[in-house]
């Protein structure tokens, strides 16, 4: 018996996409922290990624740059939102990666009419009360410091401040006295100084006004906000319109008066209408901006990856056969 062999080879080739340097991309990023973010008191930002090796972070916010994996910070009532970015840097392999979150902030200051339901008028006597919502103590007269139209406020003879400067008490009103009111809040806890939200007095029935910018820029947030001389959610309730079309970008909310917008597309013209009214007595006003977005367009989001190889693997598979005769 006689036998033979017969030997066979066959090639096998596999493809595979590798991202080179892959040690250190950072495939997900987050920012978070812990219970509402209110003006005058401290939240901690924590930003996390799955890079590994360990990432080297910094935050931008408010044109600000601070070193770390973690952002303490204490609003001061100035802002409604802001923009936090946090970006994650591997030393090892030189990528770069970040993400960005908008924290809307809640201020518990504000300046309301004592008592809540009369209408100012001329000739007649006023108050308006500096309120701290959040129930936190102040030590005396100097914690608190009152503004009209942005200026520190000096008295006259028609004013004065009562039970240590939390109200200011207008004995008879004057023209002259119409503007817009806000306090500021001294927390010796936080050693924070807090700017309330505003209060627009007016002698004119229930004047509305938008404030904001005339001019947007496409990817960067602009706020607007709808000022009112009727208390709001007590005399008066507040909705927005967009008469000419809704707004369109990225990113767009609406907290009662506050609107916030990140448009995208450039030479085009935005409506905003704030509506103050109570349906019940028949009475509203409103006020309408007209907002012009100037720049560059906004794309889509984009992925880059870098050092991206197509790796080729192949091998012989050898096949022995022995046939006998």
């Amino acid at each position: 018996m006689k036998g033979f062999t017969v030997t066979t080879k066959t090639l096998y080739c596999a493809l595979l996409l590798a991202l080179m340097g892959s040690p250190g991309f950072v495939a997900s990023m987050q920012i978070s922290w812990t219970g509402r973010v209110t003006a005058g008191s401290r939240t901690t930002f924590t930003c996390s990624s799955s890079c590994f090796p360990s990432c080297v972070y910094s935050w931008n916010f408010n044109g600000r740059t601070v070193n770390g994996s973690t952002l303490s910070w204490t609003p001061n009532g100035q802002d409604v939102s802001v923009e936090l970015q946090c970006i994650a840097y591997n030393n090892k392999t030189g990528i770069t990666s970040s993400t960005t979150t908008i924290v809307e902030i809640w201020n518990p200051v504000s300046v309301r009419i004592s008592p809540p339901n009369i209408v100012p008028s001329l000739n007649q006597p006023l108050s308006l009360r500096c309120q701290d919502s959040a129930s936190r103590g102040h030590q005396g007269p100097s914690d608190i410091v009152w503004y009209k139209d942005g200026q520190k406020v000096t008295l006259r003879e028609n004013m004065r401040f009562l039970q240590n400067n939390l109200t200011l008490h207008f004995d008879s009103l004057l023209s002259s006295d119409a503007g817009f009111y806000q306090c500021d809040i001294y927390l010796p806890t936080s050693e924070t100084k807090v700017y309330s939200l505003g209060f627009l007095l007016s002698f004119d029935p229930w004047n509305v006004t938008i404030s904001g910018p005339d001019v947007v820029f496409p990817g960067r947030l602009s706020q607007f906000t709808c000022l009112t001389s009727c208390t709001i959610n007590v005399e008066c309730s507040i909705r927005w319109q967009f008469r000419g079309g809704f707004p369109v970008g990225t990113y767009f909310s609406v907290n009662t008066n506050h609107l916030k917008w990140i448009p995208s597309n450039p030479g085009t013209f935005q409506n905003f209408t704030c509506i103050a009214e109570n349906k019940a007595a028949g009475r509203s006003a409103e006020d309408t901006k007209m907002v012009q977005v100037k720049g560059v367009p906004i794309s889509g989001s984009e992925v880059q990856f870098s050092k991206l190889s197509l790796l080729v693997f192949c091998f012989f598979l050898i096949q022995t056969t022995v046939t006998w005769i």
